[in-house]
């Protein structure tokens, strides 16, 4: 009997980037969706509760730190490990303190083996 897929949410502006992540993703075994926004990405957590998040977090309607902003208010949420996905945090950058399961960084442009290697680290596939 084969374990359940991992839910993972990609969080990302850029539909190309978007994309590419969700099918890397999918072809290492995982399940994973998309979202443009932190709006849309509020209505999938609501929905799937996401294993995991990936999260860039500068976007233009309702960015990433907002979205961190909206999970802190629910502490169900809370417990969602997110690893940041940003051209914007610099590697010897802290990672923001928002309180929230932040588990690490990835910076663009996504080397996919790092990121990879990062997923399998969090989520114990």
């Amino acid at each position: 009997m084969s374990r359940p897929r991992k839910w993972i949410l990609v969080v990302d502006d850029d539909a190309t980037i978007r994309n590419l992540l969700i099918e890397v993703l999918e072809k290492a075994g995982h399940a994973a969706v998309g979202a443009e926004d932190g709006y849309v990405a509020e209505e999938l957590i609501r929905d799937l509760f996401p294993d995991l998040i990936l999260l860039d977090l500068k976007m233009p309607r309702s960015s990433g730190w907002s979205l961190l902003d909206n999970v802190r208010e629910r502490p169900q949420w809370q417990s969602i490990p997110v690893i940041i996905v940003s051209g914007y945090l610099s590697e010897g950058q802290p990672l923001p303190q928002t309180g929230l399961n932040i588990v690490g960084r990835i910076e663009k442009p996504v080397q996919i083996d790092d990121l990879l290697a990062k997923v399998q680290e969090v989520l114990g596939r």
